[in-house]
């Protein structure tokens, strides 16, 4: 089917082109976007009744768990069900260019960080957005394929977590993957892989910007690489995306849709808002769930075998102090039972990023009327290609290592782009006018906190603390990012192009020298970001690690029948986005899990 755009799309052009006292052109054409994919093909499915006791059961439908759901229900005589807190993943979420138009909606947990006398403070906190959907966070995300560095891997396991060096999970990243440019699986055979549920691709629709950007990185002398193949992740690349023909891939439609309806031991229930993991006091052990459904009732299932929480570095450790497992004190507070005493919330980590360090584009090619962005929609409804087609400069990444990392070969600072409009406003990547660069620091020394929301520990969100800039040299690193990437402006790319520093100072730090350190240091302070990375809040570590939560094989310390798996058990972030090795750490736990069962 074939949609066409009606009068009223032509009403909204004519009034946009017109209007003085209107939302901004962005503003309408993502209204437009919402009003014709707001709806989710997996609707209106025929329901089974779900069993009362069940062999799994797995508490978030996100970037790991509907990996686990696909991976366990390969065993036929098991039965297992996938309960997610989100509704059905909607065909707005395929189009990779839009990804922003989550923030603020319902399939958005819509999360904010406390401010501190670090960070956050122009927006009394920073935003912390995760998917409330089927899908999770790999529903809402940049869908940047990006696995991080073998470094990262191979320091977990020194740190004790035996199985974990990037050669024991290099065979789980290439299990997943279906891999479409034959460059580079046939120049990188060892790193890559085809057949996997997972496509992994680059966009179609190349943007201009993006191939810029790249192109002054290597005449700065940055190697193009494969940032997922070579040792060293040092250069530039053009980043493959978890999509398919120009189209997101979730797990939810990576690994759910080609099974939901064959497999007979696959259950799923959307907006079910898991409240308690059910563990017997006196053995300790995972009995089952309690959970709200969309009529508001409170339900009970029960479990033969585990529970597995893939609820994400936010909301698992959420769970597990309302079930009784976490630090004694802070559930006591709230008057909960203490099951296990565990440093669960603790070590929050994330990738530490800014606003206001802005290109100014002279080139008028990515600007456009709301006219000729009602033209680009056209095309996408009619073949999938297109400007929509595309996530504009994000595309483009960089690693550089800085003179403060002292390993070899390994970057402490990733360049990602977000798309803005000459409102300030974040665009959809079919149109804009000025570039944000992100300098991501990639190895904080900082860490955070999470913990229970204190007047509604089980509906209200959880308290989070991130604890940025608390450790040096954390905002060194990133002053030292800033200046790398000014020396971008020097090359004749960026000369030639008119691509020029936005040089207006931002308000609350207007009293300092605009481009001065001091001047950056401010804007990490007020204007602070992040990647929308959390993890570590349920390390994994041997039994000698006190701060552990987990052991290797993603087991909760000291109860029955339950484990862990999401980004939350990362002892320490990867260097790199975290949505590959979350899909990565969700493969290689299934195959510990059959194990343990056989």
């Amino acid at each position: 089917m074939v949609f066409t755009l009606g009068p009223f799309f032509q009403d909204l052009c004519d009034l946009g082109e017109k209007c003085t006292n209107c939302p901004s052109e962005t503003i309408m054409f993502a209204t437009i976007l919402s009003l014709i994919f707001g709806y989710s093909k997996d609707k209106n499915k025929l329901k089974r009744k779900i069993p009362n006791e069940l062999d799994f059961i797995i508490v978030g439908a996100g970037s790991a768990g509907c990996v686990l759901a696909n991976r366990l229900t390969e065993i036929e005589d098991w039965n297992v069900l996938l309960l997610e807190a989100g509704e059905e993943e909607l065909e707005l979420s395929k189009i990779g260019s839009s990804f922003f138009l989550s923030f603020g909606s319902s399939i958005n947990w819509n999360y904010k960080t406390e401010a501190d006398a670090n960070s956050c403070q122009a927006s009394n906190g920073c935003l912390m957005p995760r998917g409330k959907v089927m899908g999770g966070s790999s529903s809402i995300n940049g869908m940047l394929y990006v696995r991080g560095s073998p470094s990262d891997y191979d320091n977990w396991a020194k740190l004790g977590n035996d199985g974990w060096s990037y050669k024991d999970v290099l065979p789980y990243f290439k299990k997943s993957e279906n891999n479409l440019d034959n460059n580079i699986v046939s120049a990188n055979p060892q790193f890559h892989n085809k057949g996997g549920y997972l496509t992994v691709e680059k966009f179609p629709h190349t943007d201009i910007n993006a191939q810029l950007l790249t192109k002054a990185w290597q005449e700065m002398g940055y190697k193009y690489v494969d940032v997922n193949a070579n040792n060293s992740q040092i250069g530039v690349m053009n980043i493959q995306t978890t999509s398919l023909n120009g189209r997101r891939q979730s797990t939810n439609s990576a690994f759910i849709r080609p099974i939901r309806h064959k497999r007979r031991n696959l259950y799923i229930e959307t907006e079910a808002f898991v409240t308690k993991v059910k563990i017997d006091p006196a053995t300790k052990k995972t009995i089952g769930v309690e959970y709200i459904n969309k009529y508001g009732e409170k339900k009970t299932v029960m479990v033969r075998k585990e529970v597995i929480v893939s609820a994400g570095a936010i909301n698992s450790p959420k769970l597990l102090m309302l079930s009784g497992i976490g630090p004694a004190d802070e559930l006591k507070k709230h008057n909960i039972s203490v099951i296990k005493d565990s440093p669960v919330g603790r070590n929050l980590q994330d990738h530490v990023t800014f606003n206001g360090l802005r290109i100014k584009l002279n080139n008028t090619s990515t600007k456009k009327s709301l006219k000729k962005r009602i033209a680009d929609l056209q095309q996408y409804l009619k073949n999938r290609t297109g400007p929509l087609a595309k996530i504009g400069p994000v595309e483009s990444a960089t690693f550089v290592k800085t003179t403060f990392e002292t390993e070899k070969q390994v970057p402490d600072i990733e360049y990602n782009y977000e798309p803005f409009d000459s409102d300030g406003q974040l665009s959809i990547t079919n149109s804009y006018e000025l570039i944000t660069v992100i300098p991501v620091l990639l190895n904080p020394k900082s860490r955070g906190t999470i913990t229970l929301n204190p007047s509604d520990p089980i509906m209200g969100p959880p308290v989070i603390r991130q604890g940025f800039f608390t450790k040096s040299p954390d905002r060194e690193r990133l002053r030292e990012g800033i200046r790398i990437f000014q020396s971008l402006f020097k090359t004749k790319v960026f000369q030639e192009n008119g691509m020029t520093l936005e040089d207006t100072p931002w308000p609350l730090c207007e009293r300092f020298q605009f481009n001065g350190d001091y001047y950056w240091y401010c804007m990490m302070k007020q204007y602070t970001e992040t990647d929308f990375h959390p993890v570590g809040t349920c390390k994994m570590g041997p039994e000698s690690d006190v701060d552990a939560v987990v052991d290797p094989g993603l087991r909760v310390r000291g109860i029955k029948g339950l484990r862990v798996v999401e980004a939350s058990i990362m002892p320490i972030i990867v260097r790199g986005n975290t949505n590959a090795p979350t899909i990565m750490i969700a493969e290689k736990a299934s195959d510990m899990i059959k194990n343990d069962w056989k």
